[in-house]
């Protein structure tokens, strides 16, 4: 992802009027607003431009090629997901709870309902880009036995080995490794992946969880970095790094 004063914002859904009306707002706040009507110009256009974020419809026709199969929303972002880790703001014209908890699982960074305000939308967009593009001067740089985590650069490395988190499984996995050993409930990890803008539901921590387990563990299955305190939530387990010259 890109750094500078300006952050790029792909905005993607088939209806004419909102993309209009988001763009526009976008680029009065000083946000550089690109636009794709269908699926096939939105995952073209995530390549060329490298957006900061995607604005995301989880569904809509592919009315420029009727007679090709239909890039919709999620395999969007299935599509973001396979090749980097790009924050999305999903948009959905259905509230229904495992709607929602599906493209969270797929890789959502997070999920508006429409009809919506502008400035709700505003809102969300201003929290994710906060998460993902802070520099977070004098946080800690945490060092344990197998994972090192960067929250300036917002990386982790199990082994030595970079692991590819998105934003919000690294500020999951971040909120647990300050504390090794102390049992987080899902709620109080909810607050701190989502900060201020706390929109998110207990069980999408479950599904983060996962994807982290699938990236760190030898054996997700049988995790041993983060574990699951049944009926409670989740604590680190990772032991600190030997400091050098220590006997």
């Amino acid at each position: 992802m890109k750094s500078g004063p300006k952050s790029t914002i792909l905005v993607v859904d088939d209806d004419q009027q909102l993309l209009r009306e988001v763009s526009g707002r976008l680029g009065k706040l000083g946000y550089i607003a690109d636009t794709a009507e269908d699926g096939a110009t939105a995952i073209a256009k995530a390549k060329t431009l490298d957006p900061d974020l995607v604005v995301l419809d989880i569904s809509f026709s592919d009315g420029r090629n009727p007679q090709e199969h239909s890039v919709d929303g999620i395999e969007v972002l299935r599509r973001l997901r396979e090749s980097g880790t790009t924050p999305v703001l999903m948009l959905s014209a259905t509230s229904i709870p495992s709607v929602k908890v599906m493209a969270l699982s797929i890789g959502a960074d997070d999920y508006l309902t429409k009809p919506f305000d502008l400035d709700e939308l505003v809102a969300r967009v201003e929290a994710i880009l906060r998460r993902t593009q802070s520099e977070r001067p004098g946080v800690e740089v945490l060092t344990f036995s197998r994972l090192r985590l960067d929250p300036g650069e917002r990386c982790v490395w199990k082994d030595g080995v970079p692991v590819d988190l998105t934003s919000l499984e690294f500020d999951i996995l971040y909120t647990l490794a300050r504390r090794p050993r102390h049992v987080f409930s899902r709620e109080r990890l909810l607050r701190a992946a989502w900060k201020e803008v706390s929109y998110g539901v207990p069980k999408t921590v479950d599904v983060h969880i996962g994807h982290i387990r699938h990236k760190i563990e030898d054996d997700p299955a049988q995790p041993a970095l983060v574990v699951t305190v049944r009926g409670v939530g989740y604590k680190f387990e990772d032991t600190p790094a030997a400091r050098e010259g220590a006997s």
